[in-house]
Order: C-alpha cells, then structure tokens, then sequence
C-alpha cells in the first residue's frame, strides 16, 4: 500500500463524530434530512417503482428495508432502489467542484450496510462523514485527472465504499481494495450525452451506489482491486487536509425539483414575479442570460419527467405559473396548457462573464416584458442553497415536510422528521426501519377497512 492510501486508510478507521467540531454534525445531520426527503418524495416516480421491481426479483433476499416500501432486500438490493429514488426527482444535494450529487450516492449504500451491521446512529453518521468526505474529493480529483465531464457515479461508488468500509470494519489492506474495486466497477459515463438525452440513469447514482457497497463486500472476501485515483501525486493536497477541513460544509441543497442549472433563472423569475407582482397571463416575453451548461438544457415541452428535469424552460415557466417547482410539476403538470404556452416565449443568450465563474457560481439573469410593453429585469441571481448564499437548518426542515407530507401524511413526516434531526441518540438505526414498517402496516390496515 503506498503512502498516499495509508493516509487514506488511517482516516476512514480513525474518524469520528467526536473529533469533529459541532457545526460539522449540524452539517451532516442537515444532509441526512435532505437526501431522505429526497428519497421518500421519489418513491412515486416511474424510474423508483422500475427499480424496486427489478431489485424484488434479484435481490429480495435480506435484512433493508426501503423506504415507504413493504419489502425487505439484501443491502446491495436496498443500496440501488434507495439511491434511484433519491436522485428521481433531481432534488438532492451536490457540490459546486464535483458538478454532481454526493449524498444520493453515499447514503443508500452506508444506510443499507448500517442496518445489516446493526450500527448505531452516532456510528451510521460517521461513516456517512467519512462516505461524504472521501466521495467529494474523489469527485474533485477525477475531474482534474479526467479531460470530460462525467457523471457522479465515477466518483460517488469511491465514497460510498470508504463508509461502507468503516462500518463493516475492513482491515487497512481490505479498506484500500474496496475503494479500488469501487472505482474499477463504477461507471465513467459522458454526463454531457445524459444532458442531451434525459433519461432514467440520469447522473449513474443508483449503479455507483451498488458498486460501491459491492465493492466493500467482496473486499471483506480477499477480492483485490487496483489502486484507487488516491494513488495519484494530485491527491495529496485534498488527503493532507482530511479530519482538519470538512467538505460537508460546502454542500448545496435545491429548492426546485429541476437540474441545478436552471435554479438561477428560477430565481430570477421568482424576483421577478415578487418583486413586480406579476401573474403569468401577463408575460409576452422571457429572456434567460446563463452560462452555456445551462443553455444546453432542453427547451422543448417534456414528454417525461427526466426531460422536465434537465430543462430551462419548464422549471421556469412552472414557477412563473405554480409559484414553486416540485414533485407535483415533474410528475402531474407535464401538459399544462399555460406552462406549455409560456415556454414558447422563452429565448436564452450566453453571457461569457457567467461562464467564467462556473462550476464555483452558477449565476443567471432574466429579463420578462410583458404583453402592454413594459420591461422588467432581475438583478443577476445565484442558485438559492449554496454555501455563500445558504438554506439554513429551518428552510431544510421547510423542505423536507414539503417533500414527505404528501407521502406520509403531516404527523409522520414530522415524527420521522424528530428522529432523524436526534439520528445520534438511536442505539440501532433499525428504528427508522421499524418506523417504516409500522407506517406500511398502517396504511395496508386502512385500505382493508
């Protein structure tokens, strides 16, 4: 093992919760909540319910649960469907140097190895630092390593290995061959051609999730893998500062159920309409200035949810007509007449100072006129939930009641939501599986009535 993995290694052993500073748990504790919400709001998308009936029928055999799901799997099983469901609805959190989504990748698959393992919650939120912490600088390290741009499965299965890892209790050399075999079995796919052409594998989360807990398990069985991308003389900057600064701390959380990319020109019509009352029926006209990643996003009216995703117009046509851009948009309002309408006056122009600050900003400016001639700007917006322009710890809390309420009913997504913000004090994390199983018998025992 080479100096680069032992330093590598010595901290996915050593790490933990009580070495780290307070604003550091409050941070992963306020990821934990964003990625669950996410997943139980993706429970109801098409992609979900295809990836809970594959993994019925190959993986049924086990101890994970799955979410709002009646059906237990093996933790491979549990790894895959949850980080499907968590990334369906592209709500999920990511960071700004990685340009993908740390947290759908990471959680299924350390979630699926902490119930297997019996772990408990002070124990699941350090393997979900360390998941997070060598995810997002395997994330920053590939695409200095790599000339395209690829998606967040490359990277994510590294991460979601080392915390899967710390729980399972692999030796230093088993440790080291896991994030290996994670990066040789994960995927290395053109994100760009998934922007083009959206689809259900969206950004690979849900198969870097299962290379990743995979990877782990036949580490533990003396399956060897490559050295990982740590081997590299790039990464000794980003190992060196690992326990001293948290890249937690640099997540972004997404108000909209929409490609990040289009979240500023989001912005810039929520300004808009707040600040000039202003009602879709007035609008004749929407001009977007954005970096061109966000100009490449589609603007033809979706025929599905991945394209209602990875578009510009729609997210921001939604908003100009629903005030917000969520679950109910993507899924249930595809053919809305006035969302449809107003996406035919949208024109979008490149602006070369928005391209600069990219990936760090992303930044957007929208001009609307109006159907009596007069003319309204935004200032230039920034997505909303970035760590200089934040969603504190209560818009997240907002969130994830908006995101489960309608799932779970108002008083269970609030009792879900008090276990998890005391997800440190659980003894067994199988408190939250249990807490799933009596929500799936409640609800079978009122449609039998």
């Amino acid at each position: 093992m080479d100096s680069h993995h032992r330093l590598l290694v010595q901290y996915i052993q050593q790490e933990h919760l009580d070495r780290c500073g307070e604003d550091v748990v409050e941070s992963l504790k306020g990821a934990v909540i964003d990625v669950v919400g996410a997943i139980i709001a993706g429970a109801h998308t098409e992609a979900a319910q295809i990836a809970y009936e594959m993994a019925a029928s190959q993986w049924a055999e086990g101890p994970c649960s799955v979410m709002i799901f009646d059906r237990t799997f093996s933790s491979t099983g549990a790894a895959f469907v949850h980080a499907v469901m968590a990334n369906a609805l592209d709500i999920d959190d990511g960071h700004r140097l990685v340009k993908g989504h740390p947290g759908a990748v990471i959680f299924p698959a350390v979630f699926a190895a902490g119930e297997e393992q019996g772990a408990s919650g002070r124990n699941l939120l350090t393997a979900l630092l360390i998941g997070y912490e060598v995810g997002i600088r395997a994330g920053i390290l590939a695409h200095q390593l790599r000339p395209e741009y690829h998606c967040t499965g490359s990277w994510g299965s590294i991460g979601a290995a080392a915390g899967v890892a710390r729980l399972m209790r692999l030796s230093p050399s088993a440790a080291a061959h896991a994030l290996g075999i994670a990066e040789y079995h994960g995927t290395y796919s053109p994100m760009m051609r998934g922007i083009d052409h959206p689809s259900m594998v969206k950004d690979a989360i849900g198969w870097g999730s299962l290379s990743g807990i995979a990877a782990a398990l036949l580490a533990a069985q003396g399956f060897t893998g490559i050295p990982s991308l740590f081997s590299c003389p790039e990464a000794k900057m980003l190992l060196d500062e690992l326990g001293e600064y948290y890249r937690i701390r640099e997540l972004y959380y997404k108000p909209y159920a929409c490609c990040r990319w289009a979240h500023p020109a989001v912005e810039g019509v929520r300004f808009i309409k707040e600040h000039y009352q202003l009602s879709f029926q007035q609008v004749e006209r929407i001009v977007i200035h954005t970096f061109k990643e966000a100009a490449c996003l589609s603007r033809r009216p979706p025929a599905n949810t991945e394209e209602a995703q990875y578009n510009l117009a729609f997210p921001v046509a939604a908003f100009l007509v629903c005030g917000e851009v969520g679950p109910r948009q993507v899924l249930a309002e595809l053919n809305h007449p006035a969302i449809l309408e107003l996406m035919d006056k949208l024109s979008v122009q490149v602006k070369p100072e928005f391209d600069q600050q990219f990936p760090a900003k992303t930044m957007s400016q929208v001009e609307i006129m109006t159907r009596d001639g007069k003319q309204m700007a935004s200032p230039v917006m920034q997505a909303r939930g970035d760590v200089d322009n934040p969603m504190p710890i209560n818009e997240l809390k907002e969130k994830f009641l908006w995101l489960t309420s309608p799932c779970l009913g108002a008083e269970h997504a609030e009792d879900l939501l008090t276990l998890l913000t005391h997800l440190e004090e659980l003894e067994d994390i199988k408190c939250l599986s249990r807490f799933f199983s009596r929500l799936v018998q409640s609800r079978a025992q009122t449609m039998n009535k």
